[in-house]
């Protein structure tokens, strides 16, 4: 039984805090990601300029952590650990995975059980991953009403899958190059400041500029 944020931390191997981001995340390795780590070898694709890769990204003791939270997902108390960490700490909004993606349908699965027994923060998962999403949705219908679910486009300056997102109910998110964003965050210090566009279902498309 999880009876501490230190017991809690302990077990889920930390939070991460995004400079860019008013709410803590989780995040594992950008190179576990299944689509995204083959993605990574083709140019022109955001996944081989992912901002996960390079910068405070690429030291040692972040990668060293970032593995820890991806081997701490089998943990049988995770699920019960991050409830009680969002809930204990009254988080309004979470992040998952500013590095790395969902690895299976059981790792979406607990994400949407840390949802549903956090009814009271607005949760933000994007990803390519869009097997697993359709395999979730095909045995529970819907996600949790206060998770907003973004399929993110593979390439620069290209949709994402937008049919598919319209067909599950889900959002979408892009990058462009070329002037056509709409995240606001390259012009207040690349910081999301009060913007929640991410989080609000009702925004179909969120469109962010090229690292």
């Amino acid at each position: 039984m999880i009876n501490s944020i230190k017991h809690a931390l302990e077990t889920v191997q930390g939070l991460s805090n995004p400079s860019k981001m008013p709410c803590h995340g989780y995040s594992i390795p950008a190179s576990r990601c299944i689509t995204g780590s083959k993605l990574a070898e083709i140019a022109g694709t955001i996944c081989n300029q992912c901002y996960a890769s390079k910068g405070m990204y690429r030291f040692s003791n972040v990668q060293d952590a970032l593995e820890r939270r991806f081997q701490s997902l089998s943990n049988p108390d995770w699920i019960e650990a991050m409830t009680y960490l969002i809930n204990k700490k009254k988080m309004q909004f979470f992040r998952w995975h500013d590095s790395g993606d969902i690895q299976s349908f059981q790792h979406l699965r607990k994400i949407a059980l840390v949802c549903i027994h956090t009814p009271n923060t607005k949760h933000w998962l994007p990803t390519r991953e869009t097997k697993i999403v359709k395999e979730y949705l095909a045995k529970y219908k819907k996600f949790p009403s206060n998770l907003v679910v973004r399929i993110s486009a593979m390439s620069f300056d290209k949709k994402a899958p937008e049919g598919f997102a319209k067909k599950y109910d889900l959002c979408v998110s892009g990058a462009s190059s070329n002037g056509s964003h709409t995240c606001p965050a390259y012009k207040q210090d690349n910081a999301c400041k009060d913007c929640r566009a991410c989080w609000d279902s009702s925004v179909f498309s969120v469109n962010y500029k090229k690292h």
